[in-house]
């Protein structure tokens, strides 16, 4: 089987990562090329050579709020269409599997026209009123659709019914990559500053949606009550995040929080990982964030506001604490009782390995994978 697995945004994050740990889970099963935009894809062209994943880069605009972006967009989406028509009819594919959400529209249309059969990946939960009537009209050419999480299913469900195979898929974690009991190298000099610590981390681009501005106020509590606490925030700060990043320097400056460390983005969050002691998704949406599946992988206690597919596998009182969304004050609290108790940081981490291990391992994913593909192909 011949697929090809396009997005129109290259920034590499959730969705971008599973389409190479997926590619890969499937190679011998399925032949998978990854279509991606030039533009921002050197990480993500990178992770790709690095796991033997065959990709295509293409001048594809993305929607954006920049102007200039905005007009290329408006400008050159016909041409790019045409291009991508092109390219599916000579690479011999099976299928389309339409990655990044409901705005990616350029795949399916493309898709299409090139007479393949199209599988919609959607990963959202909530999208502005003019992205979902653009949806509404292009969601009948799609042949099947994946849901990465209940969630998203349901907000879709405003679409009605369209007696369409659909799929709900969780974003994988390799649970032989993401182990408690491995050791891991990288970041030793950051490390080596952390000793002593507790550790609250979270692997994040710098972005509204992501709220650090709800961990800042979270930290600036927990900062009056334990002086050995350190955060740390994995995450790229793109160009156009930094009016967003001077937001939260300012926050940290106004509230006195000097331990809240931004390192940047990592090809391999592995080591960082591993040696936080509680893990912190402080998101105002998600659907299935693959940050926090390896987060349960690798043994760690959670704290998460209440996203996306979250609460299934973060067990509220089992493996972690689940808090509503900006609510900063509970958050502290639940953090408080993770970092006074070495305990139950380690039975909640032994609940959180267990379940990434029966839920959310990349075999399983794979699995569900080949089931879509062959339904929309061959029922």
């Amino acid at each position: 089987m011949n697929v090809v697995n396009i997005i129109e945004e290259a920034k590499i994050g959730g969705p971008q990562l599973r389409m190479i740990r997926v590619a890969v889970a499937l190679h011998g099963e399925v032949n998978t090329t990854i279509v991606m935009p030039k533009d921002n894809s050197a990480a993500f062209v990178s992770q790709c050579e690095l796991s033997g994943v065959k990709y295509k880069t293409f001048n594809i605009t993305r929607i954006t709020k920049e102007l200039s972006a905005a007009l290329r967009y408006t400008l050159f989406s016909l041409f790019e269409i045409v291009r991508l028509v092109v390219f599916f009819k000579k690479g011999n594919f099976d299928l389309v599997h339409v990655s990044g959400g409901s705005w990616q529209y350029k795949g399916v249309i493309a898709g299409k026209i090139a007479g393949k059969k199209v599988i919609w990946h959607l990963n959202d939960t909530s999208m502005p009123w003019v992205f979902r009537k653009i949806y509404l009209l292009l969601s009948r050419y799609a042949d099947g659709y994946i849901y990465a999480s209940e969630r998203t299913k349901k907000y879709y469900s405003f679409a009605g019914g369209m007696r369409k195979p659909e799929f709900v898929i969780p974003a994988p974690v390799d649970v032989n990559k993401f182990e408690p009991d491995a050791n891991y190298e990288g970041d030793e000099e950051l490390i080596r500053t952390l000793d002593g610590k507790i550790v609250i981390g979270c692997v994040a681009n710098v972005n509204p949606i992501k709220g650090l501005d709800v961990l800042v106020e979270a930290a600036s509590l927990i900062n009056k009550n334990y002086d050995d606490v350190e955060f740390v925030v994995i995450g790229v700060i793109y160009k156009n995040q930094k009016r967003y990043f001077d937001k939260l320097s300012n926050l940290c400056a106004e509230n006195n929080v000097n331990n809240i460390n931004f390192v940047g983005g990592r090809s391999d969050v592995s080591a960082l990982l591993h040696r936080f002691d509680v893990y912190l998704c402080s998101s105002q949406a998600e659907s299935s964030p693959i940050a926090v599946w390896e987060s349960l992988a690798m043994g760690k206690p959670v704290v998460s506001t209440d996203v996306g597919d979250v609460p299934l596998y973060v067990r509220d009182g089992v493996n972690g604490f689940i808090v509503d969304c900006g609510d900063y004050v509970t958050m502290s609290e639940k953090l408080s009782k993770l970092i006074e108790s070495e305990k139950l940081r380690s039975e909640f981490g032994k609940n959180s390995r267990e379940m990434a291990v029966e839920n959310l391992d990349i075999k399983q994913c794979a699995k569900k994978h080949i089931e879509a593909y062959n339904t929309v192909l061959y029922e």
